[in-house]
């Protein structure tokens, strides 16, 4: 199977044989800032969104970008129709550039856009969900933070948390406030009696502005269910009964436990399986056909013939 295609700086190679500069700084210094892009065939989602997201990150770490966003769509839309995959997982990655030092003096970008098969979760992660061990981090930066490709603290804790039996960590901010998880934002689902509460942590705790994240606002906002931003307290975790995560790649993923804190969000009313309805729906309609979000496969409708 074709393990996927490289372009660094236009150069296109398999993902075998593709070279970065041995002194490009975000290989040094994790100095560069980067994207994730989903594709099923030659379909992308929300293109647009994560290119103005990348040109947001890139100004916050003050990388000047010699690129505007029509010629980074067209490399990536060239690259994903020379790749043939139901689902595709799409990485674009701009660093400063090369040297060696601290200064971050402005150099020539570097740029690397991967297209690949999108990884397959194992199908039981969609139907029982994922376990979230509390991680409390000891600085908080007000805001949404930049996608850089600084990812150490997360995967250490990550070695950590599985170590302990569970298969992610759920962040906490200095101040105890919930975050997100390793890569991805949380939501929360509360009842009392038939209120419902659904509740996301806002950008002030922290978090990254996930793309995924601002979909599933909009979508319940339309159908008006209510969802809340608001800061939840690390403290306030019990009183939740259902959760999610959800990612550009990954989708939309059930969480069956936060800590101790036992959760039912595939139970059969669960009000998780209305919002994945409603967002699978809206993949539909981006895409034209039902898909099978794990291997991307189309998922071609009954007809009651047989």
């Amino acid at each position: 199977m074709n393990s996927g295609i490289v372009s660094v700086n236009g150069q296109i190679s398999s993902f075998e044989k593709a070279c970065i500069p041995a002194d490009d700084r975000g290989f040094l210094f994790a100095d560069n800032v980067f994207e994730v892009i989903v594709g099923f065939r030659k379909r992308l989602l929300d293109l647009d969104k994560h290119l103005k997201r990348l040109r947001h990150s890139a100004e916050e770490l003050y990388i000047e970008l010699p690129w505007t966003d029509q010629d980074l769509s067209f490399e990536i839309n060239s690259l994903v129709e020379q790749f043939e995959c139901d689902k595709k997982y799409i990485r674009v990655v701009i660093t400063r550039g090369s040297g060696f030092g601290l200064a971050a003096d402005q150099t020539k970008p570097n740029k690397v856009i991967y297209v690949l098969p999108a990884k397959m979760e194992a199908p039981t992660i969609y139907q029982d969900g994922v376990s979230l061990k509390l991680r409390q981090l000891l600085y908080t930066k007000r805001g949404a933070t930049a996608k850089t490709g600084n990812y150490l603290r997360s995967i250490l804790a990550m070695k950590q948390a599985r170590d302990e039996g569970f298969d992610d960590i759920l962040w906490s901010n200095s101040s105890d406030e919930i975050a997100e998880a390793s890569t991805a934002n949380i939501f929360l689902i509360g009842r009392e009696g038939d209120l419902v509460e659904i509740a996301t942590p806002p950008l002030q705790s922290g978090i990254l502005e996930g793309i995924t994240r601002n979909t599933i606002i909009t979508l319940l906002n339309n159908a008006q269910i209510p969802v809340t931003e608001r800061i939840v307290d690390r403290s306030e975790i019990a009183r939740f009964d259902e959760a999610f995560i959800c990612s550009t790649i990954r989708g939309l993923i059930p969480v069956s436990k936060i800590d101790g804190h036992q959760l039912h969000t595939r139970r059969k009313n669960a009000v998780f399986n209305h919002i994945e309805r409603l967002y699978l729906t809206w993949v539909e309609t981006q895409l034209g056909y039902r898909v099978d979000w794990n291997s991307g496969k189309e998922l071609i409708p009954k007809t009651g013939l047989f």
